[in-house]
């Protein structure tokens, strides 16, 4: 990626900054008719009045094992209601410099995971509608600076993800002889791994993006949770990737592929706001391309953590994931991340991950020191493979709550990468097999907070927050 001046720099800053206002400004001027109408809901919820629905609550429950999110609520009649909430992280990213014609030397701005968030539910929560609008593809056509990223026609660059990233209609059964089920269809999240980067603490994403999550894909899943706390779920759905922010054709694929995820959560609550969640996962993709259409096996196995300490609140991921190419070698990660909400309001948010992952080598577009040195040909096939050892740790400050909550970051990254396989070797690439990359900007809330994604139906934490009384435990 090319090298900007200061000046340039400062130009794009400015203008990011002034589009950050006019949001701002139009998310105040959206909310302000109907700022009753916000709501806090705990995960750890259980029946509230739905008639309640136009004013500021929070749900009362026992801090140690909840977790709240926010999202802005508006009553619909007859008991439905729509709720809604935005994103974006204006971003300056800094990798150190090998040399004019060695990457990484880049200075960027921009604007990653520009969204827009948006739930119609029934009474009940009996029907659920999830759409989710990512704008990626105008912020960041070119991809993220992210090294160590690769997927999609991209590496060492995260691509940008499709404009219609979530369109989901779920229907829940909250209380049967044994517990609850639902049925959801659309295009989202298959049932495979672990939540979207989008939705975790650390800014960059991590280098197992396409080996711990599936999405972006037309699907449809059933979801199955016990009393005890036990859930089932698996998906049908294409395996083709989408070549491009606006490509919708891979529906034609749709069948081809199949998940299943296997959860048990427990400390208290129901579903999404158990304080423990352990999984596995498995998952069979064809995928496109590749010589024709070859078949991928995916393994991914994730305990997670999330409530409120003495100190504060804790969020906690160890994750291990490994695929398995038709024909060819396969990738793994085993990644840990978490952090820690302290002070008045959980304002100061230090966190960090670490990552062990094999990641593909291919053909690149083009030399060192250009934009096509970041882009391979979608339909490529490996000719190599590095192992990475990725620590990051970054902070992060609340400065505003919602409606407009302002939380300014500063995240650093070392990169640490070896060979391990074919002729791609790391000092070819970048010069060095060590290297510091560092971000900073700020995450700008509109209506709602940060809540989990890639799971729907009665596994969903906002259509859960809505539910009848949940089953005892």
């Amino acid at each position: 990626m090319k090298q900007l001046s200061m000046i340039t720099v400062f130009r794009r800053l400015i203008t990011a900054a002034s589009l950050a206002a006019v949001a701002a400004i139009a998310a105040i001027s959206a909310t302000a008719p109907a700022a009753a109408a916000q709501h806090s809901h705990s995960h750890a919820t259980e029946a509230t009045t739905r008639s309640d629905t136009t004013s500021r609550a929070r749900e009362s429950h026992d801090h140690r094992n909840t977790m709240s999110h926010e999202m802005w609520m508006l009553p619909l009649g007859d008991g439905w209601t729509l709720g809604g909430m935005a994103q974006a992280i204006p971003t300056l990213t800094g990798s150190e410099s090998r040399g004019p014609d060695v990457a990484p030397h880049a200075w960027e701005l921009y604007l990653t995971q520009p969204a827009m968030m948006a739930d119609v539910l029934s009474p009940g929560s009996r029907f659920a509608l999830r759409v989710t609008l990512n704008f990626e593809g105008l912020t960041q056509r070119d991809g993220e600076t992210s090294y160590g990223a690769w997927g999609e026609g991209f590496i060492d660059s995260r691509h940008p993800h499709t404009l219609l990233h979530e369109a989901m209609l779920s229907a829940n059964v909250w209380r049967s002889a044994a517990g609850a089920f639902s049925l959801s269809a659309g295009k989202g999240f298959a049932p495979y791994g672990t939540d979207d980067p989008m939705s975790r603490p650390p800014i960059k994403y991590p280098t197992n993006h396409h080996l711990s999550q599936i999405l972006e894909r037309w699907t449809v899943n059933a979801q199955y949770l016990t009393r005890g706390g036990t859930s089932v779920e698996a998906g049908i759905f294409g395996g083709a990737e989408p070549t491009g922010p606006y490509d919708f054709s891979n529906v034609s694929s749709f069948g081809d592929s199949w998940s299943m995820r296997l959860g048990q959560r427990f400390g208290g609550g129901f579903g999404p706001s158990t304080p423990w969640e352990a999984s596995a996962s498995y998952a069979d993709v064809k995928q496109d391309g590749h010589g024709g259409g070859e078949r991928t096996k995916l393994a991914n196995v994730a305990l997670r953590h999330q409530r409120s300490y003495g100190f504060g609140n804790l969020y906690a991921l160890a994750e291990a994931s490994k695929s398995w190419p038709q024909g060819n070698d396969g990738y793994y990660s085993i990644l840990g991340e978490t952090s820690v909400g302290m002070g008045s309001g959980a304002r100061h948010q230090p966190y960090y991950r670490f990552e062990l992952a094999t990641r593909p080598e291919y053909e690149r577009e083009g030399v060192q020191g250009t934009d096509a040195f970041f882009r391979y040909h979608h339909d490529a096939p490996a000719i190599g493979a590095t192992r990475w050892v990725v620590n990051t740790i970054g902070y992060a400050y609340r400065a505003t709550d919602l409606p407009v909550s302002v939380r300014p970051y500063v995240e650093l990254q070392h990169n640490d990468v070896r060979h391990e396989r074919g002729p791609a070797g790391p000092h070819a690439l970048y010069g060095a097999s060590s290297f510091w990359s560092i971000s900073f900007g700020m995450r700008l809330f509109f209506g709602g907070g940060e809540m989990r994604m890639g799971s729907y139906g009665l596994l969903d934490p906002m259509a859960a927050a809505m539910r009848p009384a949940a089953p005892s435990r």
